[in-house]
């Protein structure tokens, strides 16, 4: 009987250490079978359980950098200075804008007649959170909600991914106005010195209609629908343009020195009838 439970005893380990090693070798055989090329894996993953920063977090930082540095009066912002500094937060598109604009204002009110991170000219902020990244491959939104006077505001920051970095793409606003939007109404340089008309007031053209003022270096434009304003130079004595691009530009073409009838030319190549307000 000793002899027996001794056998079985001994055939329960060689079967035992048999199972192991084939259990053994098809863990080997299985990691020899993945694909571990950087393709297939997920960084975002990777990085959240080795302890780095999401690229969710990575976005939100950005963002709440660029608000730190701009409180402590180190903003990117109407300086023209230190390029670099807007180029750090800023795609190439919106960095041109934001540089272009600070650079021509020369020290006056450019396009930016309000703080872009706070859509305000007098502020008084509280609660000032930034709200968690939604992240969609190379883009991301990220929220920034406040008070201003007791007024609550949320702002959204869109971001690419540019060469591994997060730069801010465009801030919107609501109201369908985005910084973008600010910066590329910003008035075109005039093309010809010449003594300013007066092209002001309230104008029909066609079916609706504008009011016009002469601002930031240029007539700017409120139509009637629609939102923003559309900066106009002067060309000549009786002609307005919005750009100097043939291609691109509205122009109002007056017929009289008192600037009160004339023609609208829109870009895409309509006309319409152009008559001052009494």
């Amino acid at each position: 009987m000793q002899a027996m439970k001794t056998l079985s005893i001994l055939l329960a380990l060689i079967f035992g250490s048999s199972a192991c090693l084939q259990n053994t070798q098809n863990q080997v055989n299985d990691v020899g079978n993945r694909d571990a090329s950087p393709a297939n894996v997920d960084v975002s993953v990777l990085g959240a359980d080795a302890g780095g920063e999401s690229q969710g977090a990575r976005a939100e930082a950005i963002v709440a950098e660029l608000y730190k540095q701009h409180d402590a009066k180190k903003s990117p912002f109407f300086q023209t200075k230190d390029r670099a500094l807007v180029d750090r937060y800023f795609t190439k598109q919106l960095a041109d804008l934001i540089w272009k604009d600070a650079v021509t204002s020369a020290g006056e009110i450019g396009a930016l007649d309000a703080d872009p991170l706070y859509d305000a000219q007098d502020i008084e902020i509280k609660n000032l959170k930034i709200g968690a990244a939604d992240v969609k491959g190379d883009k991301a939104t990220v929220p920034v909600t406040f008070s201003n006077f007791s007024e609550k505001k949320t702002l959204k920051f869109s971001l690419s991914l540019v060469n591994e970095a997060w730069k801010i793409a465009d801030i919107n606003y609501g109201r369908k106005e985005t910084l973008l939007t600010w910066l590329r109404s910003a008035p075109p340089e005039t093309a010809i010195d010449v003594e300013l008309g007066d092209f002001s007031g309230k104008y029909f053209v066609g079916e609706t209609s504008c009011t016009v003022e002469y601002k930031n270096k240029g007539y700017a434009v409120k139509w009637a629908k629609g939102s923003g304003l559309e900066y106009f130079a002067m060309m000549d004595g009786n002609t307005f343009t919005s750009s100097t691009d043939e291609s691109e530009a509205n122009k109002f073409v007056f017929d009289d020195d008192e600037l009160s009838t004339g023609t609208f030319y829109r870009a895409d190549g309509r006309t319409f009838a152009v008559r001052r307000a009494k």
